[in-house]
């Protein structure tokens, strides 16, 4: 068995150095290091009682295979103290080992893990194979030396020797080196420049960008010196103080940030010359502090209205419209008004449209009677209506040779106002003639006296002066023949012409 597990540890101490021997242009390392030998803790011992300890010494030969493993012949000699009386006996070592490690370049320690094989020679006699693991760190120290401290487990398999070993050292790299590749004790660091600007990609913060090297490696399109990755506007020149982005008015909020580019200010950019935390494009008293929820200005009511100056269209006369007045209180403010004195509708400027027909007033020739399809607002005169006006002419019957009207004629002239009474816009002017019957000038006067009659009648029923008139032609206007009798009775009549006013 013994021999077995001799061979084993040759073997695998053989293949290791044949490993190392396969890479001879990487660098070699020489590590020396103090040992502490503790076979008393795994014995139901304390790990405290640094007393049990024994001394040793420990020469290795490490070789960096990867940035992640390295390849270790240690050497030891030493003594160890057993709990039993075997006592100050002399040991001799070789081990095979490798080391599994956690490598970054930048990093100043390196931890690992580590195993192997070995066999230990006591006081030349007795021969163990001991099965090593554990742990260890490695500090850097520069380009070609590190401190290491390991701490490990041996596993006795031949003499019942389980015990604990920690060992302090330095470790000192070997060999020579060439301007494209360097190895570290630790790990290997290849030297390459992926973006050809001159800085190895170790040291460069863009590695995968050609840049400057007072920028880290990392490049700058605006020249700015900010590095476009740090730059807010890497197209754009602009200072430090904003991210690289332009500020035009030096005011320390950039240009794509300042809601005044060309006003330096403090407000998102923007000047505050009261200082009252309104921005002067906002304050609507610029040069007086004021208070926001007033838009800038200050609590005041000049006229007394109830609405603060800031707020009133017309801070100088109490009103109810934001502040102004509404003397037809039509909801419309007397200074946008157009008819101030009538109530209106915001549509025709505060104008009425008294008919409702769409038409104000003061286009509406007819303001009271609805016609919202005539561009004059009047409505036509219906047919059975001018039938009634028609049917009047005729059939109104004063005494002969008189101004006195028959009693039949008042209902026709009833008819006539209800006429007058639905076209309440419309004028009416009412004509007297005669036959040829007599001289022109009593004709002239009886069409006058008939027709004002007529024009009496009409006031007294409710019909307005200023709607009516009247006027006499004599016998100037016939519409017959007056060689007959029937001619005669069709030229004596009173007309009724509707017109506008």
């Amino acid at each position: 068995m013994k021999k077995a597990l001799f061979c084993i540890a040759v073997i695998l101490t053989l293949g290791c150095t044949e490993m190392l021997a396969q890479n001879p242009a990487r660098p070699n390392t020489i590590l020396a290091k103090k040992l502490f030998l503790d076979h008393h803790t795994p014995d139901n011992g304390a790990l405290a009682d640094f007393g049990n300890y024994t001394d040793g010494f420990e020469v290795a030969y490490l070789r960096n295979l990867n940035p992640y493993l390295n390849a270790v012949l240690p050497l030891k000699v030493g003594v160890i103290k057993l709990p039993s009386e075997l006592n100050n006996r002399k040991i001799f070592g070789l081990d095979g080992q490798l080391q599994v490690q956690y490598f970054k370049e930048k990093n100043l320690a390196v931890p690992y893990a580590m195993a192997g094989v070995g066999t230990v020679m006591e006081d030349f006699e007795d021969l163990d194979f001991q099965i090593p693991f554990g742990l260890g760190v490695n500090f850097k120290l520069g380009t070609f030396g590190f401190i290491n401290l390991q701490a490990e487990y041996r596993k006795s398999l031949s003499l019942d020797r389980d015990h604990l070993q920690y060992g302090l050292g330095l470790g000192f790299m070997l060999g020579k080196y060439t301007d494209e590749e360097l190895e570290l004790p630790i790990g290997k660091v290849t030297i390459t420049d992926t973006d050809e600007d001159g800085i190895a990609d170790q040291d460069d913060n863009c590695p995968q960008e050609a840049g400057l090297a007072a920028l880290g490696g990392c490049p700058d399109a605006d020249g700015d010196n900010i590095a476009d990755r740090e730059d807010n506007c890497p197209e754009e020149f602009g200072p430090r103080s904003t991210r690289g982005c332009p500020d035009t008015d030096n005011d320390g909020v950039a240009n794509l940030m300042d809601k005044c580019p060309d006003v330096a200010g403090s407000l998102e950019g923007c000047p505050d010359s009261d200082g009252d935390g309104v921005a002067d494009k906002d304050d609507r008293c610029p040069n007086e502090a004021g208070k926001a929820e007033h838009d800038g200005c200050p609590t005041r009511d000049s006229d007394g209205d109830g609405i603060p100056d800031h707020r009133d269209e017309c801070p100088d006369v109490a009103g109810t419209i934001n502040g102004c007045p509404d003397s037809d209180k039509d909801g419309i403010a007397d200074k946008n008004d157009a008819c101030p004195y009538a109530a209106g509708e915001g549509r025709f400027n505060g104008c009425p449209d008294t008919d409702k027909d769409g038409i104000e007033d003061s286009k509406d020739r007819c303001p009271n009677m609805a016609a919202p399809s005539s561009p004059t607002g009047c409505p036509e005169i219906k047919q059975e209506d001018r039938e009634v006006l028609d049917y009047a002419i005729q059939a109104i019957q004063f005494e002969f040779g008189s101004a006195i009207l028959k009693q039949q004629s008042y209902a026709v002239l009833d008819q006539v106002y209800d006429v007058l009474s639905r076209y309440g816009d419309y004028k009416v002017n009412i004509e007297g003639h005669t036959d040829d019957v007599g001289t022109e000038e009593n004709n002239l006067n009886l069409s006058i006296r008939r027709a004002k009659a007529c024009y009496d009648y009409l006031q007294t029923k409710g019909i307005s002066t200023t709607r009516m008139g009247y006027g006499g032609f004599g016998e100037s206007r016939p519409i017959d023949n007056n060689n007959s009798e029937e001619g005669r009775k069709l030229n004596r009549r009173v007309e009724f012409n509707l017109q506008l006013r």
